[in-house]
């Protein structure tokens, strides 16, 4: 079986939800850096902010975080903007 076979028999055996789940996660880190860098704002900058630290941070900007309702809602009041919308 070639590795692409393999690739796309292994993805299409994994849950509709978690392939969900792992797009909002990409999209949410993508929204996320995209401001950061709209205004001008390093890792470090953000994390002061958020009461973080910069290596949860970069979790969160590495698209797999699992983010929570708490955790966006701080997000989006640290910023001044929404992260998400429904």
């Amino acid at each position: 079986m070639k590795t692409s076979e393999l690739f796309h028999q292994a993805l299409s055996e994994v849950p509709n939800d978690l392939k969900i789940q792992i797009d909002l996660s990409w999209a949410i880190s993508d929204k996320l850096a995209a401001i950061l860098e709209e205004r001008g704002m390093t890792q470090r900058d953000f994390a002061k902010i958020v009461g973080k630290t910069e290596t949860e941070v970069s979790r969160w900007l590495g698209g797999t975080h699992n983010f929570t309702l708490k955790t966006i809602a701080k997000i989006s009041s640290v910023l001044g903007c929404d992260l998400i919308s429904v």
